[in-house]
């Protein structure tokens, strides 16, 4: 009776084995599928309006409610280091360069005969987890700050640890904004255009739509500046190596730095690396806004230029 009860429960086993292998395997062959579906959509230039879900591949996902504890800066939670995007290697570094480069855009708008009491509507497009809008001044019962980017998961960290008294949204890479015509004082990118390749002007325009008249667009780009910076100045920090290294591959391929571009790109947005000829770019966006200002190695080792719209 023993052996027979072994021998019907290995048969048991080897069924069952024969039925559930074949679906775990195309579970598996699903899972695979949409891996490599989410990676051939971010790298295909002819798609817009990507965007870097909370769920990652997968279409089913659970977002916590985190727990909102006092850290660094004015008790505003500091984001774990998976959400800082390379900017620092430790909380206080994140803090200090993310104060530095506010205040870098505050002397800009400032040289122009602005200041932060007189923009108080701003918005934050490629905000990450806020690191530059939580150094934005505040104006409690004035202040209307918000942040966007394509990154749920920033959004969300931002939306659950930054909200109030700042305000956010998820975007994509198709050039709308959720806003109202003539709605902000200003627009702030910080290394966004850097990897907007063929919609740039579409965005440009965007920004412009939603800016009121007399209002600001304040925006980094990499240049032909940022090329030399990133070939001499910047080769051997440890942060720019990656960026430095496709610049001197790609200049290998194609001889780029000897010839006379417009700009070039590496890559499909959102992580390609866009170079323009700066004066090619501020000529052709003039045709849309006053450039006030061109400002080199304003964001690290890209170019600041600040338009406004007239």
């Amino acid at each position: 009776m023993l052996m027979m009860s072994r021998t019907i429960k290995d048969q048991i086993r080897k069924a069952a084995h024969k039925i559930i292998k074949p679906l775990l395997d195309e579970q598996l062959k699903q899972i695979d599928n949409r891996l490599n579906d989410a990676e051939k959509i971010h790298n295909n230039p002819h798609i817009t309006g990507k965007l870097i879900s909370i769920g990652g591949t997968s279409p089913d996902f659970i977002v916590p409610l985190q727990d909102v504890n006092h850290s660094l800066n004015n008790n505003l939670n500091v984001p774990p280091k998976e959400l800082w995007e390379g900017y620092a290697e430790g909380p206080e570094d994140y803090l200090e360069y993310g104060q530095l480069d506010t205040s870098k855009m505050l002397a800009i708008l400032k040289k122009a005969g602005e200041s932060e009491q007189s923009l108080t509507r701003v918005l934050d497009l490629g905000c990450a987890a806020g690191r530059m809008l939580r150094h934005y001044p505040y104006y409690k019962g004035k202040s209307e700050l918000w942040g966007c980017d394509i990154n749920a998961k920033h959004i969300n960290w931002c939306q659950q640890h930054l909200s109030p008294p700042f305000l956010f949204a998820t975007t994509t890479t198709a050039p709308h904004l959720p806003f109202e015509d003539n709605y902000f004082d200003l627009v702030y990118c910080g290394s966004v255009f850097t990897h907007i390749s063929d919609l740039a002007d579409a965005w440009f325009l965007e920004i412009r739509r939603v800016l009121r008249k007399g209002g600001y667009a304040f925006l980094t780009v990499h240049d032909k500046g940022t090329v030399d910076l990133l070939l001499t100045k910047y080769i051997h920090m440890e942060r720019f190596h990656n960026i430095a290294e496709f610049i001197r591959q790609f200049d290998e391929k194609t001889s780029v730095t000897a010839q006379n571009y417009a700009y070039f790109s590496i890559g499909a947005d959102p992580i390609s690396q866009v170079y323009y000829d700066i004066n090619y770019l501020t000529k052709k966006w003039s045709n849309f806004a006053k450039v006030v200002s061109v400002n080199p190695e304003t964001y690290n080792y890209q170019t600041a230029i600040l338009l406004q719209k007239l």
